[in-house]
């Protein structure tokens, strides 16, 4: 395994170094793919830190998580989220009932808050609720974005419905406003459905144990995150197949290879925020990541891959906002990350990026209840952030410690 030669690739800046030599595989991507540049000079490189808000922090018996898109009318911020009434910790699926949660996502309407300076936040109530028994949505409403169109408000956001099971189909639901304060008119169906579906082994209830898979979303559509492209709606969305988890032992005459990933972004486009939206004829778009999220940046989309999958803690980016390539890679992301994104709306071509937005802190055994902090980065063309450019970052015992336990 001789390597690769420097004589069949053009190199800029070289200085003769390479001149009859060969060229490592990870060498030939330093070169190439990362264009003889530090982490600390790259655009879509970024650290991130975090700071506790005023108004969504820790509160026993209520779960705020799954922050939106932040949008700013006028002088104020707005950002809406996944709430929980007050009640019991959630049990898990088997033992859940009509008033017990199975989760912190179940049982749940869509709340939001304003804030003058993006740190201290006054929630003000419900935008959404859950729809009328028997609905598509009547069991929880949870993982909204906001879009900001033509001088109206659209919340895109998960469904399900009673019983919630792990094996309950995931739409997408949406209501729209002339006010970001509402009133909130609900649409009577899905704007997003899963895929066509695969076919669960009846003598089970798991979701895991399978007969066929179906579509990359045929379970769950979910997350969406909006961007407004070529003047056109464009709906990424976090895509479950059904039998996630099969890859592991399953019960005899169970067991099938899994055509897609267990996590992975789909995209469908509209011609106007009411739909129909149109899924791409190439998804899914990513093979990675636990949430749909993305944002203008120059003259294509950019995207935050975390959690799961084989690009996963990357930044990508795609001319055509198709056909994504991993830019960089970065540690410690924003848990369902939020965006301050000021031309997330605006048909860009020319896209920013922005600097900072809102995560969550999911539920653990001492504290069972999601709540939302702020996040800094430095993913804008607008500033040289040095601080967020940081690479080598340590992590003290309380992070370390706090890591393990949530696996």
């Amino acid at each position: 395994m001789g390597g690769i030669s420097t004589q069949n690739i053009l190199h800029n800046n070289l200085d003769g170094y390479y001149d009859g030599k060969k060229l490592s595989a990870s060498m030939e991507r330093y070169l190439e793919q990362w264009g003889q540049t530090e982490p600390s000079q790259n655009e879509f490189y970024t650290s991130f830190s975090y700071y506790p808000l005023k108004g969504l922090e820790y509160e026993e018996g209520v779960s705020r998580r799954d922050p939106s898109t932040i949008i700013k009318i006028k002088d104020t911020y707005y950002v809406y989220y996944t709430r929980s009434s007050k009640t019991v910790a959630p049990v898990g699926y088997k033992k859940a009932t009509k008033t017990v949660p199975a989760n912190t996502w179940d049982l749940c309407d869509i709340y939001y808050a304003t804030s003058k300076d993006g740190i201290n936040w006054e929630e003000q109530g419900v935008s959404v609720s859950r729809g009328p028994e028997g609905s598509f949505d009547d069991r929880s409403v949870f993982t909204p974005d906001i879009l900001q169109y033509e001088g109206k408000y659209y919340l895109y956001y998960q469904a399900v419905s009673y019983p919630y099971t792990e094996r309950s189909k995931n739409v997408i639901g949406m209501s729209w406003s002339e006010s970001p304060d509402g009133p909130w008119h609900r649409f009577d169906t899905p704007v997003l459905k899963p895929g066509k579906p695969g076919k669960f082994v009846e003598s089970s209830t798991k979701r895991a144990h399978i007969e066929s898979y179906g579509d990359f979303d045929s379970h769950k559509v979910h997350d969406p995150n909006l961007i407004v492209r070529n003047s056109e709606i464009w709906m990424y969305y976090k895509a479950h197949p059904m039998g996630v988890g099969s890859e592991h032992p399953m019960p005899k005459g169970v067991g099938l290879k899994k055509p897609y990933p267990n996590f992975s972004m789909g995209l469908a486009i509209a011609k106007n925020p009411k739909g129909p939206f149109i899924k791409h004829p190439i998804n899914p778009v990513s093979a990675s990541g636990h949430e749909a999220l993305v944002w203008p940046y120059k003259d294509g989309v950019a995207t935050m891959i975390t959690a799961n999958g084989p690009e996963k803690n990357t930044i990508q980016w795609a001319e055509d906002g198709i056909n994504f390539e991993v830019k960089s890679h970065i540690i410690l992301p924003p848990d369902a990350a939020g965006l301050f994104c000021e031309d997330k709306y605006t048909n860009t071509s020319n896209g920013q990026g922005f600097t900072w937005g809102i995560s969550h802190i999911t539920q653990s055994k001492s504290k069972p209840w999601a709540y939302m902090i702020r996040f800094q980065c430095d993913l804008s063309q607008k500033i040289d952030d040095l601080k967020h450019k940081r690479e080598n970052i340590r992590f003290d015992e309380h992070s370390r410690l706090n890591s393990t336990r949530r696996r």
